[in-house]
Parts: structure tokens; sequence; C-alpha cells
């Protein structure tokens, strides 16, 4: 294996790795973090999301940032390249790119601190759904992406 297909690898491996971190932290947090802390008292609610919040912040900013470097390097370097030509290619990607940007806004309104985004914290459960439910759809993109035929160049 050369340099080139190590970098290659690296980089695929950072953003599937990326988007298992951001998809299976709004999973974990839609079915089993917020049932429970429904069950809970208020002020006990109020401390453990408080506790929380800081780490699950980091998280999603380093899953966010790691999805974003590795997804534009390869759509840049890799796989646009290999689709030149290619509308649906084109569509499917940007279609992919912004339901990203829709996930990654709601994952940092939701870890966030900013009053401007209380309303969206408020209706924690709705928006978790949301963001698992685009999440699924990114990666049905993702796998008719990658089954895609290459262009013939």
């Amino acid at each position: 294996m050369d340099t080139h297909e190590l970098i290659l690898l690296g980089v695929r491996w950072v953003h599937i790795f990326g988007a298992i971190a951001a998809a299976g932290a709004a999973v974990f947090a839609l079915v089993v973090v917020v049932p429970a802390m429904a069950k809970i008292p208020e002020d006990a609610r109020k401390a453990f999301h408080e506790a929380a919040r800081p780490r699950f912040a980091m998280l999603m900013g380093i899953a966010i940032l790691a999805l974003m470097a590795s997804g534009f390097y390869n759509y840049i370097f890799v796989m646009r390249p290999k689709h030149v030509g290619n509308s649906t290619y084109d569509m499917l990607m940007g279609i992919k790119i912004l339901l990203a940007f829709v996930v990654f806004f709601v994952a940092s309104a939701l870890t966030g601190r900013s009053p401007a985004f209380q309303k969206i914290r408020d209706k924690r459960k709705l928006w978790l759904t949301i963001n698992v439910l685009l999440a699924s759809a990114i990666v049905l993109i993702a796998g008719i992406l990658k089954a895609m035929p290459l262009s013939v160049a």
C-alpha cells in the first residue's frame, strides 16, 4: 500500500468514524437518555444536563469537524474526479451535503448554550428524531453514491 492509498484509507476512516460517533450519539440520546431523563426529578435532570452537555458538545464538535474535513477532501479530490459529467452524482452529493449541514446545525443547537436555540432544546426529542432520520437519509444517499458507476474518461 503506497502513501496515497494510506491517506485515502485514513480519510475514509475519519469520515466513517465521525459519522458513527455523531449518528450513534444522536440515537443513544433519543432512545436512552431522553426517556430516562423524563423519569427523574427536574433538579436532577438539570444537573445531569449541565454535567453531560460539555462532553456531548465536544463529541459533536469533533465529529462535525472530522466529517466536514474528510467529506470535502474525499468529494473534491477523490470522488468528484471519478464522476465528472454525472449530474445525478452531483445532485445526490449536493443533497447529502445540505442534509449534513442541517444535522450539524441541529446537533450544535441541541448541545449548545445559546438562548437563541432554547426552543430547540425544549423540544429535544422532536429534534433528535429529526436528526436521526436525516442521518439515516444521509447514510442511504452515501450508499447510493458509493454504488454509482464511475465516469468513463
